[in-house]
This record gives structure tokens, C-alpha cells and sequence, in this order.
């Protein structure tokens, strides 16, 4: 009997803290890591891709390393030097503790570097026909009216969401580590307080 596939990484940690909002302050470190979170990279691939000098995207590679939000898959020698492949180890969530210890400077750059990869992978996603391949598929939004009580449950019920779509990922891994077919989704989930003249 052949020896067992071992199970792939899913790059789920128990909670992010600091280093993330660290690592996310800076509009490129956000690429990179959005990046590494679907595909194992090296900075030269990375440059090319996002479309930057390779000595500042190996900067900030090499921050994010530091930070311990992204690890090294493999190293080789090629044509004389060493190319570095990287993969993330940690997801773009912040805890709310850590989050209410930034300034809303700093919240306000996180939320629209972080928006702006969710727009640009759905954008993706609908050119290239994956959005609506599935009849299955979900988008929803909803507009509610709600007291302080009402916010924190809402929140609680999408964090629990979070935490049961990690153990969904994890469950498919040992599916797929026994050859199971898999394929690339994206799960988006959002609360905020609406603009006072929203309808």
C-alpha cells in the first residue's frame, strides 16, 4: 500500500494578533500575502505578478517572513543563485482586541486594502466565468435595524461562521490527501455600521 498523501497546510492559526495588523498596514504586504494564501511564490514571481521592483517586494517578503505570517516551502539553487518559495501561514483576520489598539488611520487603510482584494478577486472571478459557474453560488446583502446587543451577536455569528468554514477546509484536506478532486472557493464575509443616509 502506497504511504498516505500527508495532509496539506490550510494555514490556519488559533488567533492573529498584532503581527497582522502589522503586516497589513502596508498596501503590498496585503498583496503579497493575498497571493501566497491561494499559491506558493517566490519574490521574483511575486515582482512580476504585482507588477513591482523585486528588491522592494523582496523587502517586504522578508518582513513578512520576520513576521511570521508567510513560510518558507522551498529553497533551490538556480543558475547560480537561491530562489526562496513562500507560502502564508496566516489568514487576513484581526482579532478585535488587537483591532480596537489601532488607530483609525491605520483600521481605515487595513479595511480599503482589504476590500480592494476582495473586489479584485471577485472581478476575477466574474471575467474569467467561475462567479456564477455554480447555480449554487451565494451573494447576499442585508440591511438591518439594530441596537448595540444586536451588532455584537451579529458579529459573534459571523466570527462562529469563520471558525466552521476553517474546519470545512480542513475536513476537504483530508478528503482531497486521499484523492479526493478539489477546487479553489471564496467565502466573503462582512459586518459594518451603514452610513447614516443609507436606506
Amino acid at each position: 500500500m502506497p504511504p498516505k498523501k500527508k495532509r496539506r497546510q490550510t494555514g490556519r492559526l488559533p488567533k492573529l494578533d498584532k503581527r497582522l495588523a502589522k503586516a497589513l498596514s502596508h498596501p503590498l504586504r496585503t498583496e503579497i500575502i493575498a497571493i501566497l494564501t491561494d499559491r506558493c511564490a517566490s519574490p521574483r514571481e511575486l515582482a512580476d505578478m504585482l507588477g513591482e521592483e523585486l528588491s522592494n517586494v523582496s523587502y517586504h517578503t522578508n518582513e513578512l517572513f520576520k513576521l511570521e505570517c508567510i513560510e518558507i516551502v522551498r529553497q533551490e539553487r538556480v543558475r547560480g543563485a537561491v530562489k526562496t518559495t513562500y507560502r502564508a501561514t496566516t489568514r487576513m483576520l484581526l482579532d478585535h482586541d488587537d483591532w480596537d489598539r489601532l488607530s483609525i488611520g491605520t483600521r481605515t487603510g487595513i479595511s480599503i486594502n482589504a476590500l480592494n482584494e476582495l473586489i479584485g478577486r471577485a472581478s476575477d472571478a466574474v471575467e474569467q466565468g467561475t462567479f456564477d459557474k455554480r447555480k449554487s453560488r451565494i451573494i447576499a446583502t442585508l440591511k438591518l435595524d439594530v441596537d448595540e446587543q444586536a451588532w455584537r451577536d451579529a458579529n459573534e455569528t459571523v466570527r462562529t461562521a469563520i471558525d466552521r468554514l476553517s474546519e470545512i477546509e480542513e475536513e476537504a484536506a483530508n478528503r482531497i490527501a486521499d484523492g479526493g478532486k478539489s477546487f479553489r472557493m471564496t467565502a466573503s464575509l462582512m459586518t459594518y455600521q451603514s452610513p447614516t443616509n443609507g436606506d
